[in-house]
């Protein structure tokens, strides 16, 4: 079969932006204990920070990293996170049923990802506190020094400002799992007052207001509009939230009672990434309309993943007892390619998103507490997103087969973008088939290109995963002789059911 994509170098989509491709860590299951942060561990530092992890996670050159929630934030008091590490309170979290003993706080956190290279997002509490509660934290992280909250800072050790310019206004507080649930309206205005108070106190923060948690929900999309209706000049972007998994259940924490989706179906449904997207936009550039406004909100998916099924058991009120630590296996890492260049085709107006979440839960890497770590196969196809999708998004024509199933229509049996940059062209292709598939690229650029690279991650068997004894079961691999380059145009054959990845130097 053939697919026949037809790009124009003038014809994009939009600028790339570097937080695009970031991820998100939180007081969840094994997330931070024994995940990121295990004293006592063989790699571990002076700060306690797992230096193996720590390698991988450099890898992947992420652009964001959200914390420290999430469902957890609603609970969260940052006040019992600062201080001396052996004066601060061990308390119950009840959003994951855990104990939290506090011992990785803000200012762990903020060394931490620093190493890291990712700039910080901070998702404050509006479950359960409100805008004097948010203002403070600006004030302890970002003001110079001179004020009680700046000048406690200071005497716990950190002497310039964190200056964090991200802030996440609460968390899925749509959502009847929630604590401190809202309604929109409700949610809508203690928003707004606390963007407001935040920037009061520094005015070159951002905030991301809270969006649909799942188009799963029946208030979706009308949530988002109030919302927006409410905070909309005191907000600079509305977050999306999705997983998909293979059973379509409404609660992803509970064993499955629905049948497995087949291949087709499973790879069919990053569709729903784009359809969300597009109603999302549309939801702000009504709003936009209503409000007479020039100005235009941007999206942050600050939380997105494929789901699978828990491999070790949870233990309630515990510290870093796993939480939907799980192996995704090669059909997962294919949706999860899709998802990813659904998000990629919409740069023009997401501009943050923070795959969820980065360690040990739905994770990118696994480890094991006082033992080794290794990655998931999803962890490859995200190294190459964050690495090399630089630049700006070109718009393509479509030409090629499709099939269709019963939750979706028209589906392309080759998903792709391809991206241009100064140095490169980029072409991203996820194979939905079996069976191997020709791609013909039609452009206009005058330079003659010539191959960096293909590389490309399958397997014969669908179900394989990266285990902790076959980590290198599933990884990347360089495809030779697959590539033809001629004039204006580009003929690659990708393997069945495969991601791949196309450098050409231009």
């Amino acid at each position: 079969m053939k697919t026949t994509l037809t790009a124009r170098k003038t014809f994009t989509v939009g600028e790339i932006s570097p937080r695009l491709f970031g991820s998100f860590v939180e007081h969840m299951g094994s997330v931070i204990y024994t995940g990121i942060y295990e004293p006592g561990h063989p790699t571990a530092d002076e700060n306690g920070f797992r230096q193996d992890v720590m390698k991988l996670i450099n890898e992947l050159n992420l652009g964001v990293i959200r914390y420290p929630g999430g469902n957890f934030t609603s609970g969260y008091d940052w006040k019992d996170t600062i201080g001396p590490v052996e004066q601060r309170p061990r308390k119950i979290d009840i959003a994951w049923r855990a104990i939290e003993p506090n011992t990785f706080g803000i200012h762990e956190f903020m060394k931490w990802v620093e190493q890291t290279g990712a700039e910080p997002i901070f998702t404050i509490n509006l479950g359960t506190k409100g805008i004097d509660d948010a203002r403070d934290i600006v004030e302890y992280c970002n003001f110079p020094e001179g004020t009680y909250w700046s000048d406690l800072r200071q005497q716990n050790g950190a002497k310039e400002p964190f200056g964090i310019k991200l802030w996440c206004l609460g968390n899925e507080l749509d959502g009847p799992w929630q604590i401190g649930t809202k309604l929109p309206e409700e949610y809508g205005r203690i928003a707004n007052e606390a963007a407001k108070a935040m920037k009061w106190v520094d005015d070159s923060i951002e905030t991301v207001l809270v969006g649909s948690s799942t188009p799963r929900l029946s208030s979706y999309p009308e949530w988002d509009r109030l919302v927006l209706e409410a905070a909309y000049e005191n907000v600079d972007y509305l977050a999306l939230h999705n997983y998909i998994d293979k059973y379509d259940e409404d609660d992803l924490t509970r064993p499955p009672k629905t049948e497995r989706d087949d291949t087709p179906t499973y790879l069919a449904k990053s569709k729903r990434f784009d359809r969300q997207i597009e109603e999302i936009i549309a939801t702000c550039d009504y709003v936009k309309a209503l409000k007479r406004s020039e100005k235009t909100m941007y999206l942050a998916f600050d939380e997105w993943n494929v789901h699978a099924q828990p491999e070790k058991e949870n233990h309630p009120f515990e510290v870093g007892s796993p939480i939907d630590w799980c192996q995704f296996t090669m059909e997962d890492t294919l949706l999860f390619g899709s998802l990813g260049l659904a998000i990629l085709r919409h740069a023009d107006r997401v501009k943050i998103g923070c795959q969820s979440l980065l360690v040990n839960t739905i994770p990118l890497i696994l480890t094991d507490a006082g033992g080794d770590c290794w990655v998931n196969p999803t962890y490859f196809v995200m190294e190459q997103l964050s690495n090399y999708a630089k630049g700006e998004v070109l718009q393509t024509q479509f030409s090629g087969p499709t099939y269709d199933v019963d939750k979706m229509k028209q589906v392309e049996y080759v998903d792709s973008c391809l991206v241009n940059n100064e140095e490169e062209l980029v072409l991203f292709l996820v194979n939905r088939s079996k069976e191997e598939q020709l791609v013909e690229v039609d452009h206009d650029f005058d330079q003659s290109l010539s191959l960096i690279e293909h590389r490309f991650i399958g397997d014969h068997d669908l179900l394989a995963k990266n285990t902790r004894d076959k980590q290198e079961q599933i990884k990347p691999q360089i495809v030779t002789d697959s590539v033809t380059l001629e004039d204006k145009k580009i003929e690659a054959k990708i393997p069945g059911y495969s991601w791949n990845m196309l450098r050409m130097k231009k």
